[in-house]
């Protein structure tokens, strides 16, 4: 059977809607083209007011009352919405089937981000609303060769962790089996010691304490991390800004946004670029880190720097770390490990990153060059300064009834005052190394120390350039200015920012690039009284309550890639002009358009199999115009579509390269989208099988049955209009009968030997499948079973359309949705 325009169908789910059980099966209600709120509903003031998600689900299908077949069927978007507040994409998943319903759909979203590495069994015991936890539960213990280990897990602030009830057997009705999804806000650590870690948002259930015991297991409520690795596809849609002929292609954008989201601004003043001390104050210390940089490349995660001067502090013996850390455009959260070698440091990037603006790779150490570590058992070294911010001391009271503490600097009261937990302890000389004891009531006291030392005379010369990392990660460039005291007269100077990260001022001029900065000074400066203000752009994403997506659980802060590295994309560009009903007319359109169409006022399209009313000639690139269009509202328009497929290469920012040139030129303004492949679409039914007894276990058959079913001669039937996706046993109630079981639709009906079998499907109101009388053998007996699966033609696919708050003059807007394939 010849497969034409008319046998391809869009078909609608069982339930169209926001509710959680809209989706479902495929129905036999299709999608009528031209008209608009087919698929979505219509966009309301309140969706543009407060933003909108709307998710739906479809059913692209051969039609046909055979079993012909639609080679590599897809669909893609060919027509973005107008309204540049609206979005319409695709998102591809295997775990989306015939039966997803809307929690289902919303699940796979989030699939993106789930519970990852154990931090430590045994958790607190959460009450309802808590937001926070000891830093204690950040330490867990292994055994490995008989020898006792202890592992301490550091978070940052943002990093998304998981706190969840996990426990063998049945659940229990009390401690139900759940994971809460939350961000750390904050950490605090006391003396290096003891600290809280608080997250948002709170927990909102109660988990088990460590020592309750759940089908025999303690230690059920448990910290995890999370894992980012997400097996979605994305398929939206932009625009060329420019013609393209060949490999190189100018785009609106590669990527989406995947939910609604509203920037704010968030201003940060007087920001420094020195280093932190152990008593978790990250602006005490006045250690300036050195900061190498390479730009990073798309499909590379792992970046090589030579160090030969890297300082590592070993023994952590100092309030300031020494350890190396990466930041890749500007986010140190986006690193996932650093590795020390000899004389180089490896930066490793998330799997989950995404380098598509090609940011910059950092790497920030403490250099050998310009730092030591200095320890008090050993004389003061000449020409040298302690550094502000690094000691770390430890107080060894004659009483033994005083045990001993640790002795930090606290900077906020005053330079050179060594503290413990409770007082004052001594003051201390940078230049000397000599420490001055004061007299408290626990009595005399041992004080030994060692801190950073750097060169007297380099330090009082200045610096003329400087190079760091913005502590924000969306900076309004604008917004930045810096200012630093200059060393010759102790005057401070200071310089600004354009919105191109263009620095210009009093002695002071640089760039920002990829949240880099980089400053070069006319004069001599003292970089630890440098200071600068910027504003953070944050990128806030609807709660969960509103659309009942956990933003913690989309990735990215929901920005996702629209196309991919060998994906398929479609280009088509779609002119337009007015016809008339004048039978004999002839029209001139682009020669070899693969898509031609005439429409009425209403969106009707006037294409039918035997060309009733206009004729197509491609090569010529004509239309003729046949009858005089009764039936149907004027005006009418003529389409003609060029278009073709191509493999992406690569993408970056603005721009896409195909694997091969285009075969023609498209003008700025072609429709370019990404390619979701349905693959052959053709009913069919798998392997028939038969077994001794079924055990409700599909994933695995028995042994053989004695009697047969003859599937060659007699094959079951489908068609490509009523066949769904679904796995089948067909169970023995005795020598002739047996019911048929749905592995999702349950038991549909029952039947005999004796007669063809055809359950009725009923939202098609057609059979499932037919099994003719004639395959069945004899030898059945009672619990045997028959299983087999049959294929639609037709895949579901989901679609996405989120409103971005905003007011809109638009009334009237759509979207196209483009199904193609070619015949067998």
């Amino acid at each position: 059977m010849t497969i034409s325009r008319a046998d391809l169908k869009v078909f609608k789910p069982e339930l169209l809607g926001s509710s959680n059980e809209a989706g479902g099966q495929r129905t036999k209600n299709a999608v009528q083209s031209g008209l608009l709120n087919e698929l979505f509903s219509a966009i309301s003031d309140i969706d543009h007011a407060q933003s909108s998600i709307d998710i739906v689900k479809a059913f692209p299908a051969l039609d046909t009352p055979d079993t012909s077949t639609l080679i590599d069927a897809h669909v893609f978007i060919s027509e973005p919405p107008i309204d540049p507040l609206v979005n319409v994409f695709m998102i591809e998943s295997a775990a989306l089937d015939d039966e997803s319903r809307m929690t289902d759909m919303k699940e796979i979203i989030e699939s993106s981000v789930t519970a990852g590495e154990l931090i430590r069994e045994g958790g607190p015991g959460f009450l309802v609303n808590q937001n926070s936890f000891s830093s204690d539960y950040l330490q867990s213990s292994y055994r490995f060769n008989d020898r006792d280990y202890w592992k301490t897990t550091y978070l940052q602030v943002g990093q998304v962790i998981c706190i969840t009830v996990e426990y063998p057997g049945i659940e229990n009705v009390a401690w139900p089996r759940k994971t809460h999804f939350c961000k750390v806000t904050r950490t605090s650590i006391v003396n290096g010691a003891v600290g809280t870690v608080v997250f948002d948002p709170p927990i909102p259930f109660a988990t088990p304490e460590p020592g309750l015991q759940i089908n025999g297991q303690s230690k059920c409520t448990r910290l995890r991390l999370s894992n980012t690795a997400s097996p979605l596809k994305f398929h939206g849609v932009t625009k060329l800004t420019a013609a393209a002929s060949g490999v190189s292609l100018a785009v609106g954008a590669t990527q989406l946004s995947l939910l609604p989201a509203i920037t704010t601004l968030a201003p940060k003043p007087g920001n420094t670029i020195t280093g932190g001390s152990d008593n978790g104050d990250a602006t005490v210390s006045q250690v300036i880190r050195k900061v190498i940089s390479q730009p990073s490349a798309e499909g590379t995660y792992s970046y090589s720097f030579t160090t030969a001067d890297l300082l590592i502090d070993t023994d952590v013996v100092t309030a300031v770390s020494t350890d190396p850390f990466g930041v890749f455009g500007g986010n140190s959260s986006l690193v996932q490990s650093i590795t020390v070698g000899t004389g180089n440091v490896t930066v490793t990037l998330r799997p989950d990153v995404r380098v598509a603006y090609n940011p910059t790779v950092s790497l920030y150490y403490v250099s050998a060059y310009k730092y030591s570590i200095y320890s008090s058992a050993n004389a003061f070294p000449a020409n040298k300064q302690l550094t502000v911010g690094s000691i770390k001391g430890r107080a060894v009271f004659a009483d033994s009834n005083y045990v001993p503490q640790d002795v930090f600097e606290n900077v906020y009261n005053g330079i050179g005052k060594l503290y413990d937990t409770t007082e004052l302890l001594a003051t201390i000389d940078y230049f000397t190394g000599v420490v001055t004891k004061q007299t408290v009531s626990r009595g005399d006291f041992e004080l030994s120390y060692s801190g950073l030392v750097e060169s007297t005379t380099a330090a009082a010369a200045g610096d003329t350039t400087a190079k760091f990392a913005l502590s924000v990660a969306n900076p309004l460039l604008e917004s930045f200015y810096v200012q630093v005291e200059r060393i010759s007269d102790h005057a401070i100077i200071s310089a600004s920012s354009d919105n191109q990260g263009v620095i210009t001022g009093s002695g002071i001029s640089g760039t920002i690039v990829d949240g880099l900065v980089e400053l070069v000074f006319t004069n001599p400066v003292d970089l630890t009284t440098l200071r600068y203000d910027i504003t953070d752009q944050l990128r806030q994403l609807p709660p969960a309550e509103i659309y009942g997506l956990n933003p913690l659980r989309i990735p990215n802060d929901g920005i996702v890639d629209m196309f991919r590295r060998w994906g398929t994309v479609a280009l088509s560009h779609t002119q337009v002009q007015q016809v008339t009903d004048s039978i004999g007319a002839v029209f001139t359109i682009r020669e070899n358009a693969q898509f031609v169409d005439i429409t009425d006022a209403n969106g009707a399209s006037l294409w039918t199999n035997n060309n009733d009313h206009f004729t197509v000639n491609k090569v010529a690139g004509t239309v003729t115009i046949n009858s005089d269009f009764t039936g149907f509202a004027a005006p009418f328009v003529l389409s003609d579509t060029i278009m073709e497929l191509g493999l992406v290469s690569s993408f970056s920012g603005n721009s896409l390269v195909l694997a091969k040139p285009l075969a023609r030129e498209y003008p700025a303004g072609t429709t370019l989208a990404s390619v979701q492949i349905l693959g052959d679409l053709q009913a069919r039914v798998g392997r028939v099988r038969d077994m001794t007894a079924w055990a409700n276990n599909w994933d695995l058959d028995g042994d053989p049955a004695t009697g047969n079913v003859n599937a060659v001669d007699y094959p079951f039937e489908v068609k490509n209009t009523t066949a769904v996706n679904e796995d089948w046993v067909l169970i023995m109630t005795s020598a002739s009968a047996f019911r048929c079981v749905g592995r999702r639709l349950g038991q549909i009906a029952t039947g005999d030997t004796l007669n063809d079998f055809s359950p009725i499907n009923p939202l098609t109101n057609a059979p499932y499948f037919i099994i003719r009388s004639g395959a069945w053998g004899g030898g059945w007996q009672q619990g045997e079973a028959i299983r087999f699966a049959t294929f639609a033609a037709s895949n579901p696919i989901m679609l996405l359309r989120n409103v971005q708050v905003g007011h809109s003059q638009i009334t009237t807007d759509k979207a196209v949705l483009s199904f193609f394939g070619n015949e067998s």
